[in-house]
């Protein structure tokens, strides 16, 4: 009895903290639309920042967006958003999502605190001063079911496969494939999720005829 009425007592306290963050986060939707932002349904938005062009930002049904999220697009208006976070996807705090060409995120990814995830850098040709050269530009896609851990960063033209890992701390440059884990700086290797393995393992065994 003692501990059903601590756990009763335990929950009427996460209910009195998470009912006024609940109604906040709805106004917030509110203003983000009015402002342009694309938001989908049963999503939680927290204290994020949108600093400009919110008309280039796309969050799917139920995408949930923590404290100081960043959420930076930059040029000029174009024919389709340049920031895509697809349902599902959790997003921890002070993470910051940084797009001039395009940044997809797919569906289910979880992504840890202070990340930094661009889709460009500066030129850097010589015999001009790098602050006054253009941005260089790729396109970064981070498939489904993706975990990113706490203070990794996803550098331009990285493709991210489907239900791969992120090692905290990593520093994307190249591809990762479905299912493998990376970590280090730079990112490289170091093993698969079982799942990956498993179909690794069976296409091995089709390739044999066993």
């Amino acid at each position: 009895m003692r501990k059903t009425a601590i756990n009763v007592r335990d929950g009427l306290i996460n209910r009195v903290i998470r009912y006024p963050r609940a109604i906040a986060s709805r106004l917030r939707i509110v203003r983000l639309r009015l402002l342009g932002v694309t938001i989908g349904r049963r999503c939680w938005i927290r204290r994020i920042h949108v600093p400009r062009n919110p008309w280039d930002i796309v969050i799917s049904n139920g995408v949930a967006l923590d404290d100081y999220v960043v959420l930076l697009t930059t040029g000029s208006r174009g024919n389709g958003p340049r920031l895509v976070i697809d349902e599902g996807t959790y997003v921890n705090r002070f993470t910051m999502f940084d797009a001039s060409e395009s940044i997809e995120v797919g569906r289910n990814c979880l992504i840890g605190p202070f990340c930094y995830i661009t889709d460009h850098d500066h030129g850097t040709q010589p015999g001009d001063r790098i602050a006054d050269q253009p941005l260089v530009g790729s396109p970064v896609r981070i498939g489904s079911g993706v975990w990113i851990g706490a203070g990794a960063m996803i550098l331009k033209g990285v493709t991210i496969g489907n239900g791969a890992v992120v090692a905290a701390g990593a520093v994307v440059t190249h591809d990762v494939c479905s299912g493998e884990k990376v970590a280090g700086v730079p990112a490289r290797v170091i093993g698969l999720c079982l799942a990956a393995s498993g179909e690794k393992q069976a296409h091995r065994l089709e390739v044999s005829g066993v």
